[in-house]
């Protein structure tokens, strides 16, 4: 399969779903669902994060109407996954954020659709009612249910920043050229990993190049909203780069700072 329909079917499954089908998920799809969790945790690390799966969504649903959503607006869903953070290390949520990313592309392989919903500003209590949790805290939530419209749509992207003004070489000084890119067999991967969801579309992710590494660092840092975005960008980036047998995976260390850079990840070319 070719690079250009490796990236289409990557792009078509990370469209969002907002409206899905009445229809409760049936004992062997919850039963896949529990071992795709399960093995994620496993695979990131279960002392930093579990994945909490509710396949009663009127419970969730009635417990966040009004306080989160998708742009304020709460999804109505079958069933929700959350990610629960297990201790305050950021490397946690970084990770967190990628295993969602890795769950959706599973849960599109079962035919089930998918939509972020935001839960920062949601009091503990709240989120404990609707999860049953005890230790750590949820982040981050995941609707998905069967579609109510089949038809895979392509995702709207708008307003993207051009690849040269994300992409550096060596330092922030020195702005990547496609030829750059191209010369490094990059160019792709960083075209369509800008199409990337990240908070209120800011698109914080910046990289710099320096010799077989690419430091992923995130501009004018705002807290937890950027740990996800990062984890976000760096399964893009993980999924693109397959078409070109970058394997490797990242070593995610973040070092908080106020600086204009916040560093996030590096990962081996």
């Amino acid at each position: 399969m070719g690079v250009t329909m490796l990236t289409t079917n990557f792009l078509k499954s990370r469209t969002s779903t907002r409206d899905y089908k009445e229809k409760q998920l049936d004992d062997d799809t919850q039963r896949k669902i529990y071992e795709i969790v399960d093995a994620e945790a496993e695979k990131l690390g279960k002392e930093d994060l579990s994945f909490l799966v509710n396949t009663d969504g009127d419970s969730v649903y009635n417990a966040l109407e009004g306080v989160a959503g998708y742009r304020g607006i709460m999804i109505k869903a079958p069933a929700y996954i959350a990610l629960n953070s297990l201790n305050n290390n950021p490397s946690s949520l970084v990770k967190g954020a990628y295993g969602m990313e890795e769950i959706i592309t599973k849960l599109n392989d079962l035919g089930l659709g998918s939509c972020w919903i935001t839960v920062a500003d949601v009091e503990t209590t709240v989120k404990q009612s609707a999860f049953n949790f005890t230790d750590g805290d949820v982040n981050l939530l995941l609707a998905f249910g069967y579609p109510l419209d089949e038809e895979v749509h392509q995702q709207r992207f708008d307003n993207r920043l051009a690849t040269e003004d994300l992409v550096f070489l060596g330092d922030f000084d020195t702005q990547a050229t496609d030829e750059d890119l191209e010369q490094r067999g990059l160019n792709d991967i960083f075209d369509y990993a800008k199409f990337a969801p990240s908070t209120h579309n800011e698109q914080p992710w910046r990289f710099v190049i320096v010799d077989d590494k690419i430091n992923l660092y995130i501009e004018d840092f705002k807290g937890d909203v950027n740990l996800i975005d990062a984890g976000i960008i760096m399964y893009y980036i993980d999924e693109l780069g397959k078409s070109l047998a970058m394997t490797s995976g990242w070593d995610v260390n973040p070092e908080i700072s106020s600086d204009k850079y916040t560093y996030i990840a590096t990962k081996k070319m």
